[in-house]
């Protein structure tokens, strides 16, 4: 199956998902503020998986990390470092919200470039993460988008030409106080980009939020239910839209996985989170992407 399986039109600039970081939007006595910017991305044809995740804070001091993880073939490499208020740029990790990343490292040289595909998901319209301060949702968008350059492992080089998905968050956000699970899906298809999630709030409420893009329409979720092993991993999910139309999206094989470090070391409640990438079709039409699920761990 070729990594480039998308055909649509693609934009011209990551819009909303370039929005700078809120140094000053909080204080010492407010909850804590999170800028957040993610990307995961997936070359099938080359073996190459990997997550980009930096976290900052204007007032929430274990708040602030940058996360690189990549496997190539059997080869792995994670670098989790910290990062200054205000910045996206650790000492090893440069996100940058232009579309350039790079990471300069004894185990890990890279320069990754990536452009948007399709339009953005804008997750703020619904509020399916409840607010943590009334009034001021968080703010919330993904995108799909092409991602390549070349990287260095251990000396071994490599090239990346693959697809992925890019977020950006910004606002007053505490995992580990919203919610109490959550499951996620990211596919990208032959002409179509798929995000679906569900969460379930500390009040015991379940919410979906999600859309199906493609080059003509963004198709809003009303519903996901998702079908597991015996050991909780994805095998198939059902979609259900605003006009009650559903599909089927299906996984054909687990490729790697990575877990996902959200808040901050504590001997409290912890948010547990772990990413499997997987190629998967959509009513037989073939794609790749990952599922991500996640769960506040209480015993302490």
């Amino acid at each position: 199956m070729s990594s480039h399986s998308t055909s649509s039109l693609q934009t011209t600039s990551w819009g909303p998902l370039s929005e700078p970081v809120h140094d000053d939007a909080a204080g010492r006595g407010d909850p804590v503020w999170k800028d957040n910017a993610y990307l995961s991305y997936w070359d099938v044809e080359r073996k190459i998986f990997g997550s980009f995740h930096v976290s900052t804070s204007p007032n929430g001091d274990g708040a602030r990390r940058a996360r690189c993880s990549l496997i190539v073939g059997h080869d792995e490499v994670e670098i989790i470092e910290t990062l200054d208020r205000g910045s996206f740029s650790s000492e090893s990790i440069s996100f940058g919200l232009d579309g350039t990343i790079t990471v300069s490292h004894p185990d890990l040289e890279a320069s990754f470039t990536n452009t948007p595909l399709h339009t953005p998901a804008d997750f703020s319209l619904h509020e399916l993460i409840p607010p943590l301060v009334p009034g001021k949702p968080l703010q919330h968008f993904q995108q799909a988008c092409n991602i390549c350059g070349d990287f260095t492992v251990r000396g071994s080089q490599h090239h990346l030409d693959g697809l992925g998905m890019r977020d950006r968050t910004w606002g007053f956000r505490d995992e580990a106080a919203q919610w109490a699970e959550y499951a996620g899906l990211v596919c990208v298809f032959d002409g179509a980009f798929l995000t679906a999630m569900k969460f379930l709030g500390t009040d015991g409420q379940l919410g979906t939020d999600g859309y199906l893009i493609d080059h003509e329409e963004a198709r809003h979720l009303r519903d996901v239910t998702f079908r597991r092993t015996a050991a909780a991993q994805f095998l198939a999910a059902t979609l259900t839209f605003d006009d009650g139309s559903s599909r089927r999206c299906t996984m054909h094989s687990r490729e790697a996985g990575f877990f996902v470090p959200m808040g901050a070391e504590t001997e409290g409640p912890a948010f547990g989170t772990y990413d499997d990438f997987m190629t998967l079709d959509l009513d037989g039409v073939p794609g790749a992407g990952f599922f991500e699920q996640g769960i506040v761990h209480r015993v302490a």
